[in-house]
């Protein structure tokens, strides 16, 4: 039974452990409830603990993966798996299409990150609907910080069928406020023009936008970023995980001229 379970890596630098495992909800809420001295490092995607909490620390994770400890020295490469951050595409063996049918209600959680801004990007997605979970995630060669933050947002409203309750939360004002606030509706009826005459960034993600929100109904809801919200910390880390790797495709609507 021990062998069927996810892995979880350990190792020592600069006085502190650093923990690398897979993401689950439950997990997390126990991991940070149980250790005083956790910090999430975003660079690195790890957990890093203080050694006093070494014991504790092996309680919890051990009750959810198998750990793997390395103990040579800090300058050894990070043991870290190289799918830990991949999206799952579903939870529980079934598929998003065969649950989300239109009326229903979908909880989506989404953001976006780029490695510089701008430069390669990334968006990450997790959708809830009936009990079930899924996620997505997804990226370009060059693009910007706040075209992800739609970018994901379009993906998600793209991926379920067509009138649905649409409940999305972003930690991302400019989204948030772009289309609650009704800018996009505005900057659409001035022909894609805002103060001073200045061109609206993005039309093409926008126009988009417009679309998918005349096909479901959407509310947006902004909670503060790199908070303790489980979820939107899943998808900062798919983004970020996304936009760093090989091959990425080109974001075509992207001119150079977004001004971020």
């Amino acid at each position: 039974m021990e062998d069927s379970k996810e892995t979880a890596y350990i190792t020592y630098v600069d006085g502190k452990i650093m923990l690398v495992s897979p993401y689950r909800a439950e997990y997390v809420s126990e991991l940070k409830s149980g250790l005083k001295s956790r910090r999430w490092n975003p660079e690195k995607k790890c957990w890093l603990i203080n050694i006093e909490e070494r014991q504790k620390m092996l309680e919890i994770v051990g009750r959810h993966y198998k750990v793997v400890e390395y103990n040579g020295p800090a300058e050894k490469p990070t043991l870290i798996p190289p799918d830990s951050n991949e999206p799952k595409e579903t939870s529980s063996g079934i598929e998003i299409n065969t649950v989300v049918k239109p009326s229903m209600q979908v909880e989506i959680w989404t953001d976006g990150a780029c490695v510089v801004n701008p430069g390669p990007g990334g968006y990450g997605i997790m959708f809830r609907c009936q009990g079930h979970e899924w996620e997505r995630a997804g990226g370009f060669k060059l693009t910007t910080n706040n075209r992800m933050e739609i970018m994901g947002a379009i993906i998600a409203l793209e991926t379920i069928p067509n009138e649905c309750k649409a409940i999305i939360y972003t930690d991302s004002q400019y989204l948030f406020n772009s289309v609650m606030k009704g800018w996009v509706k505005r900057w659409r009826s001035k022909g894609w023009r805002k103060k001073g005459n200045k061109i609206v960034p993005n039309r093409d993600l926008w126009e988009r936008m417009i679309q998918l929100c005349a096909n479901h109904e959407v509310e947006f809801r902004w909670i503060r970023g790199h908070s303790s919200n489980d979820e939107h910390n899943r998808c900062d880390s798919m983004a970020e995980y996304a936009a760093r790797k090989p091959n990425l495709p080109v974001d075509e609507g992207y001119t150079g001229c977004e001004g971020e």
